[in-house]
């Protein structure tokens, strides 16, 4: 085949032969030389590729490396060196769409494009997808299995039965049968059939299923013209493709295509898959189309409007400035966001190996992130993930503090997928913690020798007051002692903090009776709390390894904020019970205000109070708990928050015995 000569002959120039392989419907592509240099690829093949233009000029195994170790390069260089043209139908291709290695099944042809001397010059090759059209040639291949085993059946009754009019009603029985079989098969599809005969398409077959997505029933359409059938086509292009299919005897298929359907309201908008095949006699013309419909309107609503939940949480992440990760424990590939990739000093790369995220962490901290991901991925965890830690920062040989939050993600068998989460840049937050902390601890010192002079001078006072027997002086006293006290109790907080913080807040632990220290609590709320019901619960002697004196102010000040947040006459329940695993849990329960969801994440974060009109002037710092739980903490042990909005909190913490 000579096709500049041929081109010349009808007067048409090998630039217009290009032009029209390109808007060619079919995927086309020309090679030249035994390498396969690709010299042409519509749009067609670049898609059945997965590729763009700029693999033009590449030899084909350079610009689609997947097809290593499949037959396509010798069989093109077979068809190179013999000049006879190669095609196959229903063949399995697989290329590498966007990282994805993707099967399809196409009939495809290379043909040799000779020159005078009888030579190769170039090889014109032609692909069509068929892949959904072999899954339906497949089901219908199955179906006239059925039917031939059904007619072979019915073949051998006649040739046993053969003598008589018998045997040949009784065939004939068999053959109506296997006909309402096919019939029922078509009934019962979970897609929408119809069959359509003749140049008006008249309606012979129409499943249930496609008679609901029609919005009729089968009384009225059943044999009429399709278009006089549904009048709600009119000015949509359903009967035109129809009638394009009958004349043409080509396929057509449409997917996620918009359509007016009839509903009992009216009209609706719907989104359907279509396939319009034409169906063929014996003498090889086009009898009939067969329609097959599938309602996707459903699907396609959900996926957008995950894909717009997905858009709204894009922008709620750069919004708040934060840098999302995620990480697959299995390949150990790591990446996340552009933000987060800045931050680390990483390339525009998708995925990189872990390791490589590491070497942006400063070295002391690499250890604790390294412990923090696997507590989070082993068998015995909640999932969650929370660490702090700090990062290579070009102005700061301290680098940028980040504060990461995740969650693992499981398969249906219990393992770990992935860990995905977020980052948040804490430095500037920190730097005012700081600046707090230290304002606080510079002030703490500097009221402290004053409130211990102010003490000894209400004490003397209330000595003296004693002796003369002024009550109603007492009485003045006793509250100015108990504010007194009440503000120290609030600066040795503060001081607390600052030692935390410098690594100064030591434990002294020792064994102590635990019922004894209730006993001792016991006598200290009752005697300074009137306004609440305050319920001490001792069960059983229990001996703890602990610093007596903190664990005591860890429950004083659990027993402040229940007394804080709750009505005036509730009753508030201290208690504690062994747990499993060589465990003490010391409880602290009120019928309160409750704590919202979105606080008892954060309750226990340094100065985090919370943020409730209702809840009036409170006096606090948001110090107490963060305190309890940094000294809980000290002790191995945790601290955690059980509450309902409105119906009481319950806090908790656990210690090892």
């Amino acid at each position: 085949m000579n096709i500049e000569e041929q081109s010349y002959r009808e007067d048409f120039s090998g630039e217009l032969i290009i032009q029209a392989l390109k808007c060619s419907p079919e995927a086309t592509a020309i090679y030249t030389n035994e390498n396969m240099i690709i010299r042409f690829a519509n749009q067609g093949m670049l898609e059945v590729w997965g590729k763009n233009p700029t693999v033009i000029g590449m030899s084909l195994m350079q610009a689609l490396p997947e097809l290593e170790g499949q037959p396509f390069l010798g069989l093109l260089q077979e068809v190179w060196r013999s000049g006879q043209t190669y095609s196959v139908s229903d063949a399995p291709v697989h290329v590498n769409k966007n990282g994805v290695m993707i099967t399809d099944y196409y009939d495809y042809e290379y043909k040799a494009l000779l020159n005078k001397e009888g030579k190769t010059w170039c090889i014109l090759n032609t692909a069509r997808k068929v892949s959904s059209r072999r899954e339906y040639l497949a089901r219908i291949q199955r179906k006239e299995e059925k039917e031939q085993s059904l007619l072979e059946e019915m073949a051998a009754t006649m040739e046993e039965l053969s003598s008589t009019n018998e045997d040949l009603n009784s065939s004939l029985k068999l053959l109506e049968e296997s006909r309402e079989y096919i019939r029922t098969i078509i009934e019962q599809a979970p897609v929408g059939i119809a069959m359509l005969q003749g140049p008006e398409h008249i309606i012979e077959i129409a499943n249930p299923a496609i008679l609901k997505i029609w919005g009729r029933t089968l009384s009225e359409v059943e044999g009429l013209p399709h278009e006089y059938a549904r009048p709600e086509l009119i000015g949509q292009p359903v009967n035109k493709w129809l009638n394009e299919v009958f004349r043409t005897g080509k396929r057509r298929t449409n997917n996620e295509f918009s359509v007016k359907l009839l509903d009992k309201n009216g009209l609706r908008e719907a989104i359907v898959n279509s396939v319009y095949q034409p169906v063929f006699s014996s003498t090889g013309s086009v009898s009939g189309v067969l329609i097959i419909l599938e309602e996707i309107t459903r699907q396609v609503l959900e996926r957008r409007s995950n894909e717009k939940d997905q858009h709204m949480l894009l922008m709620a992440v750069e919004a708040g400035e934060l840098a999302t990760f995620f990480y697959e424990p299995k390949t150990n590939l790591f990446s996340g966001n552009a933000l987060l990739k800045s931050w680390f000093g990483l390339s525009d790369d998708h995925e990189i190996d872990l390791n490589i995220a590491f070497s942006s962490i400063l070295e002391r901290d690499r250890a604790r992130v390294e412990e923090a991901i696997t507590q989070s991925l082993s068998n015995s965890s909640d999932g969650n993930y929370f660490i702090e830690y700090r990062i290579h920062h070009p102005g700061d040989p301290n680098g940028r503090l980040v504060q990461a939050r995740g969650k693992v993600f499981y398969d249906m068998e219990g393992t770990a997928t992935s860990l995905n989460g977020t980052l948040r840049d804490i430095t500037e937050q920190k730097k005012d913690e700081q600046r707090k902390d230290d304002f606080m601890a510079m002030v703490s010192h500097e009221l402290k020798t004053p409130l211990t002079s102010l003490n000894a001078y209400l004490q003397v006072m209330q000595r003296n007051a004693i002796l003369s027997g002024d009550q109603k002086l007492q009485n003045t006293l006793e509250k100015s002692v108990k504010q007194v006290r009440n503000m120290t109790s609030m600066i040795n907080g503060f001081l607390n903090i600052s030692r935390l913080d410098s690594g100064k807040m030591l434990l002294t632990q020792t064994n102590f009776d635990l019922k004894a220290l209730f006993s001792e609590l016991e006598d200290e709320v009752l005697s300074t709390v009137h306004t609440h019901e305050v319920v001490f619960e001792q069960p059983e002697t229990i001996e703890l390894y602990a610093d007596r004196e903190k664990i005591s102010q860890v429950i004083h000040n659990l027993i402040g904020n229940a007394v804080k947040y709750s009505p005036m006459g509730s009753a508030i329940i201290v208690s504690y019970l062994k747990l499993e695993e060589g465990k003490i849990g010391i409880m602290v329960k009120d019928n309160g205000i409750g704590i919202e969801k979105q606080d008892q994440e954060q309750i226990f974060e340094r100065y985090y109070r919370i943020k409730n009109p209702s809840l009036g002037s409170i006096a606090g710092f948001g110090i107490g708990l963060y305190l309890c739980k940094e000294i809980v903490e000290l002790h191995k042990g945790q601290i955690r928050v059980e509450s309902v909005e409105g119906a009481g909190s319950t806090f908790l913490f656990e210690l090892p015995l």
